[in-house]
């Protein structure tokens, strides 16, 4: 144990804490044993406190004032310190008011580190508290990981939340877990383009929100098809019982809810930070808090004890319909939609296993299209008369197939990429340095991600040429793929959206301000291969350019091929602006994975507009960190 707890430190410091000094004069009568105390890990993580990188001042991240006893404590550790200790010891005010009740865990870590002082604080019943963590009936924590959800700014990354698991030899755990949320409080008027202005800016207020895990089980497995990956940690009873006591203190309190930083994912490190002080989960995402590099985070400081994945029900449809022979596929989309195509001589010469997993997979298909629409009548007699059939079959015949687990998320690289490189353009030599500040792009190493999917905010190019010109080459501010794979059963629709500055060849080289979007179709023709098109939409500000904002349309082909080697990429663009300009170009482009966290990627282009043609390659290094 630390310095500070030295006993002869303790009792100066119990004495200074006990003394009539008023809150305002903590600080400034505190001796030093009081502030070693008020300044280790354990209090700074159950205030929340943080240095501000300038003035090194302490400033707490809780912005609700109701969480400080001291009028300064949200800059004052010694002062909320000096205050909590006061009023632990205060008699005049008992039951769920008390400070022992209202902060248990703060009376928790007082208690042990203060054998003998103690003795002083005063003894009060919190029926309030006590009646809530029985209800919790909680015997340890699993952090849980849902995948990323493009259709919805707030998922775009993913989502983290904790499960409070009750003991494992009760039934059905994870049904009667409730799961721990913090999340922004929307209003539900905010549209998609005000909620990721707000969310940036800070201008959402947060809270921890607790409700039981079947609701998130059905929201996230059933209503956006999210896969989960459960976390189970090893938080020994005494860490999971300062957890708990936290979040009751928390309970109602308010924090500033910032989209990329001080989000879910940052929050659930602060109490685990609390659960097992010095830690420090949260020293490493002073600028953006990406949910799978939490996951990243509490793996690599040992937190886990196992892991457990949960697909969603698109994900066991799916599985089920590969297991289904080819030829048969197209017998299961008739029955979804007529139970008579049962009744068709294909379908009765097939084995009977076979036969029961194609209305199985019927079935599950009829109840995935049924979610979000209103029942009906015919809908749910048509439903009713294929579980009456599949009930027909045996028992003992097992129509679900074997799920392979994609690669965690903790196995993914990191989302802050810098890069080093350079090439030709047309003709002309030049070195450039890249900066991303997340998160992942095409071609990007797809271990942890999802393949087709694309996010990549703040990525900043600047070049140097032989002829030492230098320039911005690019800042791209927001870029978004979604390829979504269509087959015979699910007809999901593409899409894409881009933002920002870079520098076009429209026949003069100059610095654009673009708005791209488009709609496409994406589909797997080949094994490890996803091929795409898209129709664009683009609008463009440039010094070549007629008019200052010059609207234009063009497509996009394309095809993502993925080995042991890495990701390739072979694709044509085209750009056509209604004053006669145009650019297209053609080109591949491969990332060799050299580790997690490291690429070597190179990518040759054949480009031509209204006055010339050129080529462009580049050979360049990165780093994900």
């Amino acid at each position: 144990m630390s310095h500070y707890l030295n006993p002869l430190v303790l009792s100066a410091a119990a004495c200074l804490c006990f003394c009539a000094h008023s809150q305002a004069d903590a600080e400034t009568n505190a001796s030093p044993s009081l502030k070693q105390l008020a300044e280790s890990p354990e209090w700074l993580a159950l205030i929340h406190y943080q240095r501000k990188p300038l003035s090194g001042q302490w400033q707490s991240y809780v912005d609700d004032p109701g969480f400080f006893l001291a009028p300064d404590g949200k800059h004052n550790p010694a002062a909320e310190l000096s205050a909590t200790l006061s009023a632990l010891t205060d008699a005049a005010t008992q039951g769920d008011q008390h400070a022992s009740c209202r902060f248990p865990a703060r009376l928790q870590w007082l208690s042990k580190v203060l054998t003998q002082e103690a003795h002083d604080f005063a003894k009060t019943n919190c029926p309030n508290f006590e009646k809530w963590r029985k209800e919790m009936n909680t015997e340890s924590i699993s952090l849980i990981f849902a995948s990323a959800y493009l259709n919805s700014p707030s998922s775009m990354f993913g989502h983290t939340l904790m499960r409070l698991d009750p003991p494992e030899n009760e039934n059905d755990t994870d049904w009667l877990a409730y799961a721990l949320n913090f999340g922004a409080l929307v209003d539900e008027t905010d549209n998609s383009l005000f909620y990721a202005f707000k969310g940036l800016a800070g201008g959402y207020t947060g809270l921890f929100q607790l409700m039981p895990f079947y609701q998130k089980i059905k929201e996230y497995s059933f209503m956006e098809n999210r896969d989960l990956w459960e976390y189970h940690l090893n938080l020994r009873p005494e860490e999971t019982q300062r957890l708990l006591n936290h979040l009751w203190e928390l309970q109602d309190i308010e924090f500033d809810y910032f989209y990329i930083s001080e989000n879910c994912s940052f929050r659930l490190l602060e109490l685990l930070e609390v659960a097992r002080p010095g830690s420090q989960l949260t020293g490493s995402f002073s600028l953006t808090a990406i949910p799978s590099e939490i996951v990243q985070a509490i793996h690599d400081r040992g937190f886990i004890q196992s892991v457990h994945y949960r697909p969603s029900q698109t994900g066991k449809l799916k599985s089920l319909l590969k297991s289904i022979p080819q030829h048969y596929q197209p017998l299961v989309e008739q029955l979804s939609h007529d139970i008579a195509a049962a009744d068709n001589l294909s379908f009765t010469q097939a084995p009977i296993s076979l036969q029961k997993t194609m209305v199985s997979a019927a079935y599950q298909l009829m109840s995935q299209r049924a979610i979000g629409k209103e029942r009906t009548a015919e809908s749910a007699k048509r439903r009713y008369s294929m579980l009456n059939l599949l009930n027909r079959y045996p028992q003992e015949i097992q129509t679900e197939p074997e799920i392979v687990a994609p690669s965690a998320p903790q196995t993914g690289h990191n989302s802050q990429r810098l890069m080093l490189g350079g090439g030709f353009d047309d003709g002309k030599a030049y070195a450039e340095l890249g900066y991303r500040l997340n998160y992942h792009d095409l071609l990007d190493n797809p271990d942890g991600y999802f393949k087709g999917a694309a996010i990549n905010f703040f990525d900043l190019t600047a070049r140097a040429y032989e002829d030492n010109r230098y320039r911005l080459q690019k800042l791209e501010l927001l870029s978004i793929t979604s390829l979504s794979l269509r087959d015979l059963f699910f007809q999901p629709i593409s899409w894409r959206v881009a933002t920002g500055l870079a520098y076009q060849n429209y026949g003069e080289d100059k610095l654009s301000g673009y708005l791209n979007g488009g709609a496409g179709l994406s589909y797997a023709w080949l094994d490890n291969g996803l091929s795409y098109g898209f129709i664009n939409a683009h609008l463009e500000h440039n010094e070549h350019f007629d008019h200052p904002l010059q609207p234009g349309t063009g497509i996009s082909l394309g095809q993502l091929y993925y080995s042991k080697w890495g990701t390739s990429q072979l694709e044509f663009d085209s750009k056509i602006f209604i004053d006669g300009s145009y650019l297209y170009h053609a080109g591949l482009e491969h990332n060799f994975v050299l580790s997690q966290n490291q690429g070597l990627r190179f990518s040759v282009k054949h480009c031509w507009n209204n006055h010339d043609d050129f080529n462009q390659a580049q050979f360049s290094y990165r780093l994900y960190f």
